[in-house]
């Protein structure tokens, strides 16, 4: 026997279920293969008076909305408030996702389904005068919540944005908003995982960044110079001391000999010393390498994209 799909005689009208005493044959017939006919629930929408609903006649669970500003039901939204300045297009690709029906599945009794922002499978919603943030839930953010604006919200398991050139997110072009309100501040951009917009920071601006970067390389270089005359002045100082002698008194004759723990002990530091200097250059290196790597667009780890830019 084929596989059916566990939701098929779900919210399906029963008759269309009882023509066929073969339930095999029956899904031969409607399994929808190849984009034929399938049986299986389309939501009848709840709708108000004057909205259109297309295509009248619907094969599958998709449609656009023609109409005022509602999310859900006929009351919600600022058509539901009875405003104007509220047109609203609704584009819905499966209603009510997996919950869909278009029957009762106990009484056969037909049954309409309002829109839902949490329940529909996928949606466009293009609306003259919205609270689209409220509509779908979501978090302030550094932006803020929209309000009796024009907004346009898209939503679905997974949203894809594709362009075969570029694509660019643009915000404050014009003085006033779609609702005449002139427009006194420029609103940003929120990429918010999660829907946590607690957890909101600053993106980082790559160049100023850099710039950052260098002069704090360049701090460490300096560090690294002065560090390097200290070695030298103390080497100069060994130096010194490994070969000190006095000049005795006259009584005596000529000047004494160096003391031999004195000079063995210069002799060490000499060596450290040695190694601090090779050390010293060594850093040096590293730091034009770390420079040259991340700070320069020739360097394998720079650390701003080739191909995207923010303010």
């Amino acid at each position: 026997m084929p596989i059916v799909p566990v939701d098929m005689k779900f919210g399906v009208d029963k008759k269309l279920l009882e023509k066929s005493s073969n339930f095999t044959d029956f899904f031969k017939l409607n399994g929808g293969m190849f984009n034929e006919k399938i049986i299986e629930p389309v939501p009848n929408p709840s709708r108000s008076g004057p909205e259109v609903i297309e295509p009248e006649y619907r094969p599958s669970n998709c449609m656009i909305v023609y109409g005022r500003d509602r999310p859900r039901g006929v009351t919600s939204g600022y058509g539901g408030r009875g405003n104007t300045h509220a047109g609203c297009i609704d584009i819905i690709a499966g209603m009510s996702g997996r919950l869909a029906r278009a029957k009762n599945p106990n009484t056969n009794d037909t049954v309409f389904t309002n829109k839902s922002p949490e329940l529909d499978a996928a949606r466009i919603y293009i609306s003259q005068k919205a609270d689209i943030d409220d509509y779908f839930s979501l978090h302030d953010g550094k932006v803020g919540v929209s309000r009796a604006k024009s907004a346009i919200a898209i939503k679905a398991d997974d949203v894809r944005v594709i362009a075969r050139e570029g694509i660019k997110l643009v915000t404050g072009t014009d003085v006033f908003n779609s609702q005449g309100i002139r427009m006194s501040v420029i609103s940003g951009i929120d990429l918010i995982a999660g829907n946590k917009g607690s957890e909101l920071q600053p993106l980082v601006l790559g160049d100023s960044l850099v710039r950052a970067m260098k002069d704090q390389n360049k701090m460490i270089t300096d560090l690294n110079g002065i560090v390097f005359s200290l070695v030298n002045a103390y080497l100069s100082l060994l130096t010194a001391l490994a070969s000190h002698v006095h000049v005795a008194a006259p009584v005596v004759g000529g000047p004494t000999s160096p003391s031999p723990d004195l000079a063995a002990s210069c002799i060490t530091q000499l060596n450290n010393v040695a190694l601090l200097l090779t050390d010293l250059n060594a850093h040096q290196t590293n730091v034009v390498l770390h420079n040259t790597n991340f700070y320069t667009p020739i360097g394998e780890g720079y650390i701003n994209s080739p191909y995207n830019s923010t303010n």
